[in-house]
């Protein structure tokens, strides 16, 4: 079998002779593995802290509904409070 610039792989492993054009695809290859990885990273950070956020913003959602729903219901206890005290006046 071929490869590019010339011989063929069996020559190559026995006779310990590299083909530049090859080494410099197998550099070119690793750089860009490389790159992928270090993008691959920096999605994967994005997406976490992202998610981080969502939850947080989820978990103040719910304390802010249960102090609204608190506060709702104090109140409706001043209101009832209120009338009985207007229902109690001469």
């Amino acid at each position: 079998m071929d490869f590019p610039g010339g011989g063929n792989w069996t020559d190559a492993i026995e006779n310990g002779t590299r083909d530049q054009q090859s080494d410099a695809l197998v550099n070119d290859l690793n750089n860009h593995f490389e790159k992928c990885r270090q993008l691959l990273n920096s999605i994967s950070g994005s997406l976490s802290s992202k998610a981080m956020t969502v939850e947080g913003q989820k978990k103040k959602l719910e304390e802010h509904e249960q102090l609204l729903s608190h506060r709702r219901e104090l109140i409706g206890k001043y209101k009832n409070s209120v009338e009985e005290l207007v229902k109690g006046e001469p």
